[in-house]
């Protein structure tokens, strides 16, 4: 739909164009017209003839503000469409613990290279028609006055043009490198901006800026070199106007000379050579900005390329879950397993501390459990006493989850508490608030609608991640995930947390841990110990897994 919508407006831009071009050929007309009936050569009248011409050039007037209105209207369109549609995309994509691409290069190509693409579509492509429908339009008009010096000035500039495009291959290697060297300074600044502190403190800000340096210098350097390939191209193209421009003005004096040629047919020849002329100049200097968007075609063509998750619906269990993690294997890299025949089961309504050594797979079975990647063996279900769901997308709704780190979105905390559930209400949001001992948020100025800048700043490590975990508290699944969420927290306020966590959810909830302390494993019904691959339970029975 997408598409025709796109065709459609591009058609309606051309259509404006082809009134613009018979508006541009009355007007060479009427020119010639007006000159011939001031020198005596036609017998008509002076003043309707001014007329007309005013006519002409009212039309012409309105014709350009309207096609240059259009043509805005159709470029935001067509823009946030496409951004529209590829930003889903590559949410959607299945994520295999790494990203293809960096961040700072994705946001390049939504950016830059989506607006090369926009811009080909609404303005580069109909401007391309709407020019060689000039150029045809002239030509013939020009060919019904003048055959022969018609086609003098089309060899002339053919030989131009072909000349001066030698280098279009280079052209287009120089553009992709140009688009990949602007991709890695917009890495290299997002990335440094978002972790200035480290750079001031550890990495120190001379390096940093030295870098930069050095990748714009790089930067530069390409541009330079495709920008001495362009002037080589126009020097060949000016020099073909300048013969085609010369040719027909000779021929113009001589044929006045001779009294062939009246000063009406004179000042026609002189403005339809330049209709000639300026589409092939237009084209010649579109070229090189469609291989440059050829360039933005193949890097957007990588994004769309991203497998994406599969799109059916959630599946919510009504009942209070569990889930059976049975003899998994996963590797990010081939034959280096990170979890190898792994199996264990978190009961329905108990609490699981999840320990182990850094490294040795905890943060990768959560990441499984959620259905962001895929067991290369195995199997992961999610369970209740109605019904069985296999890990992945669908299932996904079903958990509460607090990501290790600070994982605040820019915004207002009560922006952030509505990501996790749009229906929660202020009862329900001050009810988070306290079992995740983050109730300092009410007392703050603006309270809920305390703004935070990029990744919690502003707050301090340990109430970034009390407001996350109250975040995860609203949503509407019943297993609840925590991924070291209280490493920043001090001893009392996690025993709080703890405290309040098993006292209210403890057996209406089923509840992960991942962590590294010894207090939450105390507190919890079974430990899976990733040291040992152990899972124990607590009052019940050990079993080896």
């Amino acid at each position: 739909m997408a598409g025709r919508e796109n065709a459609g407006r591009v058609a309606v831009r051309c259509l404006i164009g082809v009134v613009g071009i018979a508006a541009s050929l009355a007007f060479v007309w009427i020119c010639k017209r007006l000159v011939d009936i001031a020198t005596g050569n036609i017998d008509a009248d002076l003043r309707v003839n001014i007329g007309l011409m005013v006519a002409i050039m009212l039309v012409q007037l309105s014709n350009n503000i309207l096609a240059s209105y259009y043509e805005g209207l159709i470029l935001v369109r067509i823009e946030n469409n496409l951004r529209g549609r590829l930003f889903q995309h590559v949410m959607r994509s299945r994520w295999n613990g790494r990203d293809a691409l960096h961040s700072g290069d994705t946001v390049n190509r939504l950016e830059t290279d989506i607006y090369t693409i926009t811009e080909l579509i609404a303005t580069r492509l109909p401007d391309i028609i709407i020019t060689l429908g000039q150029l045809v339009c002239a030509s013939v008009f020009l060919f019904m006055m003048k055959p022969g010096l018609l086609w003098v000035l089309l060899a002339i500039m053919v030989v131009a043009v072909v000349s001066s495009r030698l280098c279009f291959f280079r052209i287009r290697k120089l553009s992709a490198e140009i688009r990949a060297k602007d991709a890695q300074v917009q890495s290299f600044m997002q990335e440094n901006l978002l972790h200035r502190v480290l750079a001031l403190t550890l990495i120190g800000v001379d390096r940093v800026t030295g870098r930069m340096d050095q990748l714009q210098g790089e930067l530069y350097d390409v541009n330079v070199k495709r920008l001495n390939f362009n002037s080589v191209a126009r020097v060949f193209m000016s020099l073909g106007f300048a013969a085609g421009y010369l040719s027909a003005f000779l021929w113009g004096v001589l044929g006045i000379r001779s009294g062939a040629v009246t000063f009406g047919m004179m000042t026609a020849f002189l403005q339809l050579v330049g209709q000639v002329q300026g589409p092939i100049s237009q084209i010649a200097r579109y070229i090189p900005s469609v291989i440059h968007s050829l360039a933005s075609v193949d890097r957007l063509s990588e994004l769309e390329d991203l497998e994406t998750e599969p799109t059916e619906g959630n599946v919510l269990l009504q009942g209070l879950p569990g889930i059976q993690v049975d003899n998994v294997t996963f590797g990010y890299e081939k034959d280096k397993p990170v979890i190898e025949n792994f199996s264990c089961t978190f009961q329905p309504g108990s609490m699981t501390a999840v320990m182990g050594p850094t490294g040795a797979g905890k943060s990768t079975l959560i990441r499984l459990i959620l259905g962001l990647m895929t067991p290369e063996k195995g199997s992961i279900r999610i369970y209740d006493e109605n019904m069985t769901v296999d890990a992945g997308p669908s299932a996904r709704c079903n958990f509460m989850y607090v990501p290790q780190g600070n994982s605040m979105m820019s915004g207002s905390i009560r922006d952030n508490f509505l990501l996790a559930n749009p229906e929660a209400t202020e009862s329900d949001m001050t009810d988070a608030l306290r079992h995740a001992c983050a109730q300092f948020v009410l007392e703050l100025p603006d309270g809920l609608d305390t703004v935070c800048s990029e990744l919690g700043a502003g707050l301090s490590e340990g109430q970034a991640q009390r407001i996350a975990i109250a975040r995860a508290l609203l949503h509407k699944g019943q297993i609840l995930i925590l991924d070291e969420s209280t490493s920043a927290l001090d001893s009392t306020t996690e025993d709080h947390i703890l405290s309040d966590i098993r006292q209210n959810l403890q057996g209406k909830r089923t509840i992960i841990f991942i962590t590294h302390r010894k207090t939450v494993a105390d507190v919890a019904d079974a430990v899976v110990d990733f040291g040992d691959r152990s899972q124990k339970r607590k009052n019940t029975h050990e079993e080896s897994v």
